[in-house]
């Protein structure tokens, strides 16, 4: 059994670039970022001042780690797991949320054990497609189902 963190982000989807960026392209995005949270800085309330500062940091880090090559390798031979959840720039309008994220991924995880044949019980009634064990008695699904 593996475990995937859900919440888990790489460097390369927090700086919105692909694994396949150059040093200058990691700065540039980086600086970026960077330059857009210093202007919110200014506009937001001194308690989510905080949330920014280190925010900035993170970016920072993520920036100096990707820019420098043996650092990259470093980042890259530790995280491989990481960029299975890198976002394409196709993609990326689609799983700004994390709850799209997290479907999706669900979705993929529930397909490829599908293919393996494993048998998954439902999460919700949206997936269900047998109510004949519902005991809830219900006038409209019982005549349907007759």
């Amino acid at each position: 059994m593996f475990m995937i963190d859900l919440g888990a982000q790489s460097y390369y989807a927090m700086l919105g670039i692909s694994p396949s960026s150059s040093g200058a392209e990691v700065r540039a995005a980086r600086d970026k970022l960077v330059k857009e949270l210093k202007e919110k800085e200014r506009t937001v309330p001194s308690e989510e001042k905080k949330k920014i500062e280190s925010r900035q940091k993170e970016i920072n880090a993520a920036g100096e780690t990707l820019a420098r090559p043996e650092e990259r390798e470093k980042y890259d031979r530790a995280n491989t797991h990481l960029k299975f959840f890198t976002v394409r720039i196709a993609a990326a309008p689609l799983f700004v949320e994390k709850d799209d994220r997290i479907y999706v991924l669900h979705r993929a995880i529930r397909n490829f054990l599908a293919t393996k044949e494993v048998d998954l019980q439902p999460l919700s009634d949206l997936e269900r497609e047998d109510f004949s064990s519902d005991e809830t008695p219900i006038d409209l699904l019982d005549n349907l189902l007759k």
